[in-house]
């Protein structure tokens, strides 16, 4: 691939990666998608915690394309990252040195303070056992919580007990597994944006 189909397909997934996380990020707030995004889970902790491995995945993905492109670029750091939106741009000047700075902020380190805040809201939802006790788990951790793999505990935006179902705008959740997964899968992203 040229440097400039590499900018492309970079850019491709840089914007569909900042689209999905700007919308998981609205969504785990309470609020709507923007232009009607049904890619994402309508309630707040289940939001978020499909947002990690999603967003990790392309982070990835993003990552390698973008160190392969830096890697065949210039010297100077504003020639190493894919530049958006232009054919020709003097990214040497002040400039296209600050539009570059402001490329990568947006379509990289945005959406890795995206997933701090999802790994956030992922940790600190409430997690109910699927068993009809309304028992709450201690932690999403918590392996000996893993009785089956058939929905064995529910991720709750909202926990009401006095509710018949007190878990509110939930989704499954397998606990230990999937946060193991989940956090592998960070590790690789973000040791994926470190590499030079």
């Amino acid at each position: 691939m040229t440097q400039s189909q590499l900018g492309k397909v970079w850019l491709a997934l840089s914007a569909f990666l900042l689209y999905y996380a700007l919308n998981s990020w609205i969504v785990a707030q309470g609020g709507n998608e923007i232009f009607g995004a049904k890619l994402v889970v309508s309630n707040k902790a289940p939001a978020a915690m499909i947002a990690i491995p999603i967003c990790a995945i392309l982070l990835l993905l993003s990552s390698l394309i973008g160190r392969v492109f830096a890697l065949r670029g210039g010297a100077q750091w504003h020639q190493r990252i894919p530049v958006v939106g232009f054919d020709e741009i003097d990214t040497g000047s002040r400039e296209g040195r600050f539009y570059q700075g402001t490329m990568i902020l947006i379509f990289s380190l945005l959406p890795s303070v995206a997933m701090a805040y999802f790994w956030r809201s992922f940790l600190t939802a409430k997690i109910m056992l699927n068993d009809g006790s309304k028992s709450l788990v201690g932690s999403v951790w918590d392996w000996s919580k893993l009785t089956t793999l058939n929905d064995p505990a529910r991720i709750c935006t909202d926990f009401v007990r006095e509710l018949p179902d007190p878990c509110v705008g939930n989704g499954s959740v397998l606990p230990g597994l999937e946060p193991t997964i989940f956090a592998l899968n960070t590790k690789f992203m973000s040791i994926s944006t470190q590499l030079k």
